[in-house]
């Protein structure tokens, strides 16, 4: 995987390479799914259609969706908690 940083002109602007994480599923079925939307237009619509197409395609056991109320700042703590809680997987998204 190749990272590229959109940052102009700072210190960490370039190319890095990254690792991938583990990967832990072969499947979604059975898997937990955790959508977290940005709060920005469109973005619940997005990531609710995905999950809906998901669990169209396989078996999930559930699916869990958060809102951070501010898409400029990170998750708050309560909110990245409680996805965690209730989710193996977490697909986070930005609507415009």
């Amino acid at each position: 995987m190749v990272f590229f940083d959109p940052t102009k002109g700072s210190s960490r602007a370039g190319k890095r390479e990254k690792q991938l994480a583990p990967r832990r599923f072969t499947t979604l079925d059975g898997v937990r799914l955790g959508l977290l939307s940005n709060s920005k237009i469109n973005a619940d619509n997005i990531l609710l259609a995905l999950g809906d197409l998901l669990a169209a395609r396989y078996k999930l056991r559930s699916i869990a969706h958060e809102v951070k109320a501010n898409f400029s700042l990170p998750a708050p703590n309560d909110v990245i908690d409680r996805v965690m809680a209730q989710a193996d997987l977490v697909i986070a998204g930005v609507g415009d």
